[in-house]
C-alpha cells in the first residue's frame, strides 16, 4: 500500500524543457521515476515549449500518474532558455537540476547531489557527467571528488553546461537567467553569470550523476554561420569581465573556453574545407580571439593553441595553415606490453605510446626548448617554447562499453623525450572490486583507455594489444576478485577489455 504522499517543499525541482520529445525521453522518464529519493522530496518541472504532437496529452497523463510533477505550456520560443526560465520561476525546490529532455539521471543522482549542496552550503554541485559513444566530457574535473572547490586551481572552469544542480535562491537572488530566444551558446552564458558571482561550487567525481546522449536534431548540432557562432562565443566568454566578476576566474574561464572551441568543427576540420569556406571561417575566428582571447594569456596555452591564436590574430593564413596541419598529422601508436595479476588481485597493465609530432625538439643553448614547425619562421615570430603544460601526460582508464562510465586508474607514468616526439611509459593496476572509487565495477564490459596529451594535442582511446601480448594465465581467464569475477580479453578490434560480472551472477555476452 502507498503511503499518501504529503504535499511540501521539496528538496529539488528537476527542471525538463521540452519540445515534440521523441527519442530519448521515455528513457529520461524512467530514469526520474528511478531516482533514491522519495517522491515528496523531488518534484519534476515539465515545461512544454510551444509543441505540436502529442506532447501535452503525453504529460498530462504523466502528471495523474505522478504527484510530484509539475507541467506547464508556453508558446514556442525554439530553444530551451525560455523554458528554463519558466522553469526556475515554478519550481519550489531548495535546489534546481537542470535536464534535457533527451538525457538520463543516474538512480542516485539527486540524493547524492544534495547531500553534498547541503553538508557544504554548496550553491552549483557539479555532478560526473557521462557520454556513450564519446569522449567523457571534463575528464580531468572528475578524477576527485572536491567539497569545497576553488574556482581556478581545481579547474571547474572546464565544465559550462548546465546539467548541474543549483541553489535556487543563489540562482533568484543574483538574477541569474537564460537567454531566450535562439541564441547559441546559452549554457555559456548561464555559466558565466554563474562564476561572476563568485559561487560555491563543489564537484561529485565519486558518482556518475548525469548520462549526456546527443541524438540529431538537438540545436548545438544544427549549422550555423561562423560569424554569428563565434559573436555568441565572445559574448559569452567576456560575460564575466562585463559583470564585474573576479578576474582570475575570468581568465581561468578563457583559457578553457578556448580549449573547447579549437575543437569546434569550424576549426577542427578546417583544413578539409574548400579555400571559400576556410577564408570565411579563418575571418570569424580571427575576430573571436581578438574580441575575447587576450595575448596575455599565451603563456597558459599550450603550443598547437598559442601558434593558431598567434597566426589568427596576425591573419596569417600560411601560418595558421602550418600549425593546424601540425595539429591534424600529430599522432601516437599505443601498444599493451605486458599484463599480469598480482598477489593483491590487481591486474597490473603495462604500455608504450610514442607520440610524433611533425617538426622537431630544439633545445636552445641557453636552457628551455621549443619547437621547430614546419611551416613557421623560426626566428621568434612566434612563440614556440615548449612549456610545462606541453610536456607528454597520460593515464590509464577503464570504462563501461555500454553506459560510458570511466573510471580513473592509478597510473605511474616514464617520459622519454625524442626528436620528433616522445616516448611515454605507463604502469597501472586495474582493481576491479574497488575501481569505482572504492566500489566495484558494475557487471559488463569494460574498456581499458589511455587519456593522453602532448603539445596541446590529447589523444583517448582504446590500448591497443598486439596478438601475442597477453599470457595465457591472463588472457580469457576467470578471476574471481573480492565480489566479482574478472576476465581480461582482447577484443576482435585488438583492444583490451575486461569482462565483469558478480560473482553469483551469469555470464555476459561477449562484447
Amino acid at each position: 500500500m502507498r503511503v499518501p504522499w504529503v504535499r511540501r517543499e521539496p528538496l529539488v525541482s528537476v527542471v525538463v524543457p521540452l519540445h515534440n520529445p521523441s527519442v530519448g525521453f521515455d528513457d529520461l522518464c524512467a530514469s526520474l521515476w528511478a531516482q533514491s529519493l522519495p517522491d515528496d522530496q523531488y518534484e519534476v518541472v515539465f515545461v512544454d515549449d510551444g509543441s505540436t504532437d502529442d506532447t501535452p496529452d503525453r504529460l498530462a497523463r504523466i502528471a495523474r500518474e505522478h504527484r510530484n510533477v509539475q507541467v506547464h505550456q508556453i508558446p514556442a520560443s525554439g530553444w530551451p532558455g525560455r523554458p528554463r526560465n519558466v522553469g526556475v520561476r515554478h519550481a519550489r525546490g531548495r535546489y534546481v537540476f537542470f535536464s534535457d529532455q533527451d538525457d538520463e539521471l543516474f538512480p542516485e543522482a539527486l540524493e547524492r547531489t544534495c547531500a553534498m549542496a547541503e553538508r557544504n552550503d554548496s550553491d552549483v554541485v557539479m555532478g560526473k557527467v557521462v557520454q556513450s559513444g564519446a569522449n567523457t566530457p571534463y575528464w580531468p574535473l572528475w578524477r576527485r571528488d572536491v567539497e569545497v572547490a576553488d574556482l581556478v586551481r581545481d579547474g571547474v572552469t572546464l565544465s559550462r553546461t548546465v546539467h548541474k544542480l543549483f541553489r535556487r535562491s543563489f540562482l533568484l537572488d543574483h538574477a541569474i537567467r537564460f537567454p531566450e530566444g535562439p541564441v547559441r551558446l546559452e549554457d555559456y552564458h548561464v555559466m558565466g553569470q554563474v562564476f561572476a558571482a563568485s559561487p560555491r561550487v563543489s564537484v561529485l567525481a565519486s558518482y556518475p550523476c548525469y548520462r549526456w546522449i546527443k541524438h540529431r536534431g538537438n540545436n548545438s548540432s544544427r549549422p550555423t554561420v561562423p560569424a554569428e557562432y563565434w559573436g555568441y562565443f565572445a559574448e559569452a566568454m567576456n560575460l564575466v569581465d562585463t559583470l564585474g566578476g573576479p578576474p582570475d576566474v575570468s581568465d581561468a574561464l578563457k583559457i578553457a573556453a578556448t580549449g573547447q572551441a579549437f575543437t569546434r568543427p569550424f576549426i577542427a576540420s578546417w583544413l578539409k574545407h574548400s579555400p571559400e569556406r576556410q577564408a570565411e571561417e579563418l575571418a570569424a575566428t580571427a575576430q573571436w580571439v581578438d574580441d575575447a582571447v587576450p595575448a596575455r594569456l599565451d603563456d597558459r596555452q599550450p603550443l598547437v593553441r598559442r601558434g593558431q591564436l598567434q597566426a589568427l590574430r596576425r591573419r596569417d593564413e600560411q601560418a595558421y595553415r602550418a600549425v593546424q596541419e601540425l595539429r591534424t598529422r600529430a599522432h601516437a601508436k599505443d601498444a599493451l606490453v605486458s599484463a599480469s595479476w598480482t598477489s593483491a588481485g590487481t591486474l597490473r597493465v603495462e604500455a608504450t605510446v610514442r607520440m610524433v609530432f611533425p617538426g622537431r625538439r630544439v633545445v636552445d643553448p641557453l636552457g628551455g626548448e621549443r619547437w621547430s614547425v614546419p611551416g613557421l619562421p623560426d626566428d621568434g615570430t612566434f612563440d614556440l617554447r615548449v612549456l610545462d603544460v606541453d610536456r607528454p601526460t597520460g593515464e590509464v582508464t577503464v570504462r563501461d562499453r555500454e553506459v560510458g562510465t570511466e573510471w580513473p586508474v592509478d597510473t605511474r607514468i616514464d617520459v622519454a623525450p625524442e626528436r620528433g616526439g616522445a616516448v611515454v611509459r605507463l604502469v597501472a593496476e586495474v582493481d576491479p572490486p574497488h575501481a569505482a572509487f572504492g566500489r566495484p565495477l558494475d557487471p559488463g564490459i569494460w574498456d581499458v583507455r589511455l587519456q593522453l596529451a602532448m603539445l596541446g594535442r590529447s589523444f583517448s582511446r582504446r590500448l591497443s594489444v598486439p596478438d601475442d601480448t597477453l599470457a595465457t594465465d591472463v588472457a580469457g581467464t576467470v578471476r574471481p576478485v573480492g565480489t566479482v569475477e574478472v576476465t581480461p580479453y582482447r577484443t576482435a578490434a585488438g583492444t583490451l577489455a575486461v569482462r565483469v560480472r558478480g560473482r553469483e551472477a551469469r555470464p555476459d555476452a561477449d562484447g
